[in-house]
């Protein structure tokens, strides 16, 4: 058999989540104790509208749970939790409680500056609010009854906490415990002998009293503001509450026995049976209600709440164990845990269509898909034809079971909760981290947590194992987590319709190898376990799926939960073909490696195609290189001062155009031709690479002189030399010649430099040029034409 592994999209998130619960688990030692069983699977309804939920209080023989709901005390039937009565102040309530037979329900609520009376009794027999009133302090949140019921204590309304005790049901004073309290006092109890009461305040002192109010020995101070006290069930314990989770067990009147911290503890509850002590909890690492043995102070059981933990009660069974949790969370409801579900009519006879025991006539959700079939027809569906859609599930809806065969075995259990049951759990999330009213992803895990914690693993996996079959090979250990996939995060408020998706995946590890061709049977579809909250979902009928790495896919879209109906199927190796050459090649090529080298190529590729334009750049700049126009040092024996000056003269007697000298610019990129035509721009002269030979006259640069008004093709540019001192001064005779301008005086055009070398004698003796007298300076030259360009003539013949 191949290597096989788990399906990435449906098994990645429910392992991130599995690992997050044990982390959790790891971090929180509360959440170590074994699962109580049990889960949230219900809700009382108060309205559409309703709020608060901060308080309830349960009779003693937990028929009856009273819950405040905005001004408003409802009175819910633990069993059906439908309401039986209501009563309404008008006012806030700050504290309720049942007397220990459950005949009286007193409410501490708000008093006015018309109505002074905060304390109210309620007779339950009657269903009727009694006359008598007291003004106590209306913001007191304990109220409690003495064992027989005759004396309510509450704390006085004059400010300086002291303790009222009051005859019932009259409400007179009876008694009065002074001189202790002097802040706000947050716990009151009664031993269960009725001899003795405890108290204590937010400020950290307790004390014990006789029921005539005379303190028992000095008050004590405790290390932190105590939020809840009192006796042990049999009386022999003080035990206390610290606002930051300090718990201590004191022998009455002697040492202390036991004490630990419990981050986020809120309210201790004594069970009427048993020695156990229950501790709600609210924290950033667990939420919920962990049971301890008293005795020995070990946590045995614990109840995880996703959602805010206000108050806390139950109901118990004989011997004392938890059978209905009912948890106020800040809404207009109250969360109901339970270990399990039976839903009305079942096991009773009839026609049952999806089998789940409850005949048609009596089940509101014949098909099994979780729609209510009042709104399966207005929904639709895709029903064969003549086929109501209440009789044909939704396979969407239905249970979905997919079973992956790979390294591990894996089931992966997808059910769909009904539309009223998503509505209840999205209004108790919303609150749950943030009053913001909407559902956070912190939110969703938090309720992903919950329910997968209050899950019996243990059960559950043994009950997969019992349910599965292999023709070889057999399942060993398994373990279980939880994911919510849809119908939760950023659902708006007040949608009753959107449903919440859930998957359980229960992994195995193989303890004996399985191998190909594999055959699985389901023998049954099971039920859930206690604590599982898939009670709420309908567990039949059942969609599986059967698939794994390399392996061929079954599927059995509509198993339906009739006797003897085994769900078998045979799983194969799928057969590969020999891939063509040209899927070959394909596969190769677009293989993630195959990548790199295309990257690797197309850089080095872009490298040398600049490089060699780089390089050709270079190669023409070496080539040409544009000649600074400034003017070259010539040698210092190349003209005599004296003759330079007269060369001079006779340029300004020629008043030769003015000359600009350009500024320097780049070398251009291509070589151009150079004319002299009258639209031809100025261009620069390109330096001429020579060797270092000198010519027969010594270091002289050779130049060319350029025709001062005649314009020839073939001539060039001759760069104008700067004048340079002379080593050897020799005279240089000159001629100046008259000329007139005509008037008006022409244009000048700017002209290139032209350099000039000294005069040579003629042959006579006498300079080429002449010379004007000085009384003539003043004459504005003028230029024979014709005579200049005969003198240049001779000039470049005589030097060659």
């Amino acid at each position: 058999m191949g290597r096989i592994t788990a399906p990435e999209e449906s098994i990645v998130k429910t392992k991130l989540v599995g690992f997050f619960t044990i982390a959790i688990i790891a971090i929180c030692p509360l959440a170590q104790a074994t699962p109580s069983g049990l889960t949230y699977l219900d809700s009382t309804w108060s309205s559409s509208e309703g709020e608060g939920g901060e308080l309830i209080a349960i009779n003693p023989n937990g028929t009856i749970l009273a819950s405040y709901h905005g001004e408003e005390i409802i009175l819910f039937n633990t069993t059906t939790l439908e309401p039986i009565g209501d009563f309404t102040f008008g006012e806030d309530i700050a504290a309720m409680e049942f007397n220990p037979n459950g005949s009286l329900l007193a409410i501490n609520k708000r008093s006015t500056v018309t109505l002074k009376e905060s304390i109210k009794l309620i007779d339950m027999n009657s269903m009727e609010v009694l006359e008598s009133s007291v003004l106590a302090d209306d913001r007191f949140r304990d109220l409690s009854w003495s064992i027989d019921g005759k004396i309510l204590a509450a704390q006085g309304n004059d400010g300086n906490g002291d303790i009222e005790q009051y005859h019932v049901p009259s409400l007179y004073l009876k008694n009065s415990l002074l001189d202790v309290h002097v802040v706000d006092v947050t716990c009151i109890d009664y031993r269960s002998d009725g001899q003795y009461v405890v108290t204590g305040d937010e400020s950290g002192r307790w004390a014990v009293w006789n029921l005539q109010g005379e303190l028992q020995s000095n008050y004590k101070t405790y290390s932190e503001g105590i939020i809840d006290c009192h006796f042990s069930p049999d009386g022999s314990d003080v035990v206390l509450l610290g606002e930051n989770g300090k718990f201590v067990s004191k022998v009455f009147g002697g040492a202390e026995k036991y004490t630990e911290n419990i981050e986020g503890a809120k309210q201790i509850i004594f069970p009427k049976i048993g020695n156990r002590m229950h501790l709600s909890v609210e924290s950033d690492d667990f939420r919920g209600l962990v049971s301890y043995d008293y005795n020995s102070f070990s946590p045995l059981t614990s109840t995880s709440f996703f959602h805010k933990v206000e108050d806390v009660a139950f109901t118990e069974n004989d011997y004392g164990r938890i059978q209905s949790l009912f948890v106020a969370g800040g809404t207009g409801e109250i969360a109901v845990y339970l270990r399990e579900l039976i839903p009305n009519g079942f096991n009773q006879p009839g026609v049952d269509l999806d089998g789940d025991l409850v005949p048609d006539d009596l089940d509101p959700d014949d098909d099994g898909d979780g729609i209510i079939d009042d709104w399966d027809d207005d929904i639709g569906c895709d029903a064969p034809a003549g086929t109501p859609c209440s009789r044909y599930p939704d396979l969407d809806k239905i249970r979905n079971i997919e079973i992956f065969v790979g390294e591990q075995f894996t089931v992966s259990d997808q059910i769909t909760l009904p539309t009223e049951d998503s509505s209840h759990i999205r209004n108790l999330s919303r609150n749950a981290v943030a009053k913001d009213n909407a559902i956070s992803a912190s939110e969703v895990g938090l309720f992903e947590n919950a329910i997968c914690l209050n899950m019996d693993h243990g059960d559950i996996v043994d009950k997969w194992r019992e349910s599965i079959e292999l023709s070889n090979g057999e399942l060993g250990d398994g373990t279980v987590s939880c994911a919510v996939l849809d119908g939760m995060e950023l659902i708006r408020d007040g949608d009753s319709t959107t449903q919440i998706t859930i998957l359980i995946t229960t992994t195995f590890n193989y303890s004996t190898v399985v191998s190909l061709p594999l055959d699985i049977s389901l023998t049954e579809q099971p039920l859930p376990t206690d604590g599982s909250i898939a009670w709420l979902a309908p567990a039949h009928p059942i969609s599986l799926t059967f698939e794994g790495d390399g392996v061929e896919s079954s599927e059995i879209p509509l198993w339906w939960n009739n006797e003897d109906n085994i769900a078998t199927v045979t799983m194969n190796q799928v057969s590969v073909k020999n891939p063509e050459f040209i899927e070959t090649v394909i596969d190769l090529a677009l293989n993630p490696f195959a990548f790199i080298l295309y990257l690797g190529i197309a850089i080095g590729s872009v490298t040398i195609l600049v490089r060699r334009s780089n390089r050709i750049e270079f190669d023409l700049d070496d080539d040409v290189e544009v000649e600074d126009i400034v003017e070259e040092e010539e040698p210092e024996d190349f003209y005599e001062e004296d003759g330079i000056s007269e060369i001079e003269d006779d340029l300004d007697d020629y008043e030769l155009e003015e000359i600009t000298t350009p500024k320097r610019a780049p070398p251009p990129k291509k070589r151009k031709m150079y004319t002299t035509t009258e639209d031809d721009s100025l261009l620069v002269k390109k330096k001429r690479v020579t060797n270092s030979q000198l010519n027969r006259d010594g270091p002289i640069t050779k130049t060319k002189r350029k025709r001062l008004v005649a314009k020839d093709e073939n001539s060039e540019f001759v760069k104008e030399l700067a004048p340079v001192e002379m080593k050897t001064q020799q005279k240089i005779k000159t001629r100046k010649v008259k000329v007139e301008i005509p008037e008006p005086k022409p244009e000048k055009k700017d002209r290139k430099p032209v350099k000039r070398k000294a005069k040579k004698k003629n042959s006579n003796g006498t300079s080429k040029k002449e010379v004007k007298d000085g009384d003539n300076k003043s004459a504005e030259p003028v230029i024979d034409e014709n005579e200049l360009q005969d003198n240049l003539l001779n000039d470049f013949t005589g030097d060659d």
